[in-house]
């Protein structure tokens, strides 16, 4: 099987390494677990897809950003990062980024769940965003008390601003 394209993706926090092959019918993913034959097809809605793995059938859709793409399926949205390999290996520290939300793409704020000074929980809702006509919540990434909310309902942003913050960890 001819190794098409490696790479360290980040979904919802945890990286795995993966590569994609194809073995003259199909594309087989290859993960740390194992091998899934894999298709994707689209549905001829804006960024809808049909996947089907392992004898499943699941209707999803994309939003790709530069940084990151969004699958929404099920009820949920997980976001897949893409991460640079030189800079894991050259050991960048990614503490302060894990009390940012940071925009993955242009869109606008559909709604705020939350203000500065509130307490959250890890997973807790804090703001629904949508880019390319796709509806996506992004979630607390930590306990922890929020210290930023920049953006109110209605209002546009690009990409990479910083949506939500959260105040720094006590030690």
């Amino acid at each position: 099987m001819e190794k098409l394209m490696q790479r360290i993706f980040q979904i919802d926090g945890e990286e795995t390494d993966c590569w994609l092959g194809h073995d003259g019918s199909r594309f087989v993913l290859n993960t740390p677990t194992g091998a899934v034959a894999c298709q994707l097809d689209p549905t001829g809605l804006p960024g809808g897809y049909k996947l089907r793995a392992k004898g499943v059938v699941r209707e999803l859709r994309l939003a790709v950003g530069p940084e990151a793409t969004f699958v929404h399926t099920d009820g949920r949205t997980y976001e897949v990062g893409r991460v640079d390999p030189a800079e894991r290996l050259a050991g960048s520290d990614g503490g302060a980024s894990d009390d940012r939300l940071v925009a993955p793409m242009p869109g606008v704020v559909v709604s705020v769940a939350v203000k500065p000074g509130d307490a959250v929980e890890e997973g807790q809702p804090l703001l629904v965003i949508e880019s390319m006509k796709l509806e996506t919540t992004l979630t607390a990434p930590r306990d922890g008390v929020v210290a930023e909310m920049p953006f109110a309902e209605g209002d546009s942003f690009g990409l990479k601003d910083i949506l939500a913050q959260l105040a720094p960890e006590e030690e």
